[in-house]
């Protein structure tokens, strides 16, 4: 049944212009389709946006990193021209509320694993702890105006992420069909052949050596909130 205030949209009011087709492949000589809506071939494109994320058509992450690394720039630079206070508590809070979200949107899925990526990422949060301590100094030392902070770096940040998500997995809290992953001893996983670098660093490859690495006592927590308090014990860098 369709419910009638959100009327069932035809085919026929479909605007060709408004799609486009990603081919998502590594092949040298991919096989080409030409797709078409109401007779009209469809415009193909090398990398498309779905639920914010951005998708290349071979799986590399640079366009999205280069998309949100750059928004996540220019609300910093909102911020460093609104936010005017010496204030480090309230420059910080607008930096966790308006910036590093935008870094860390998905980033279980698009977690890069090429250094030039990291540190671009990593970039932004340096450019924000030197703003949060007021210290523009370029002798001055970031890593120590962030560990000042309290700061972890967002790769650790997105490894914990990882870990977390992948707990769920494992105990049935999200649904995510994971009959595929092959118990090991203890409470380990055996880990999927990759042929590529882009599948061995990909979600459940990943996910899987992080956690076969946690320590037995960690893997065994019983609920969700144990196993945050525990994995923020174990280095995970």
């Amino acid at each position: 049944r369709t419910n009638p205030a959100y009327p069932t949209r035809r085919s026929s009011d479909l605007n060709p212009e408004k799609y486009e087709v990603l081919r998502i492949t590594r092949k040298r000589k991919p096989l080409i389709f030409p797709y078409t809506l109401h007779n009209i071939k469809l415009n193909t494109t090398v990398a498309a946006k779905y639920l914010s994320v951005t998708i290349s058509k071979d799986l590399n992450w640079s366009s999205h990193i280069n998309n949100i690394t750059s928004k996540a720039t220019n609300s910093l630079r909102f911020i460093k021209r609104n936010v005017k206070t010496s204030n480090k508590k309230v420059k910080e809070k607008a930096y966790n509320t308006y910036v590093r979200p935008q870094l860390e949107y998905c980033s279980t899925i698009w977690h890069p694993w090429q250094k030039a990526q990291t540190t671009k990422i990593e970039k932004v949060q340096r450019a924000a702890a030197r703003y949060v301590c007021n210290n523009y100094d370029f002798t001055s030392s970031v890593t120590q105006m962030i560990h000042s902070l309290n700061w972890n770096t967002l790769e650790y940040r997105r490894i914990q992420s990882t870990l977390l998500y992948f707990y769920k997995i494992r105990n049935n809290l999200v649904y995510v069909d994971h009959n595929h992953l092959l118990p090991t001893r203890n409470l380990n996983y055996l880990i999927p052949q990759s042929r590529t670098q882009y599948h061995q660093n990909s979600f459940f490859p990943r996910s899987i050596r992080l956690w076969n690495s946690l320590p037995v006592h960690v893997q065994s927590s019983p609920s969700l909130e144990i196993f945050t308090t525990r994995l923020v014990t174990v280095p995970l860098i």
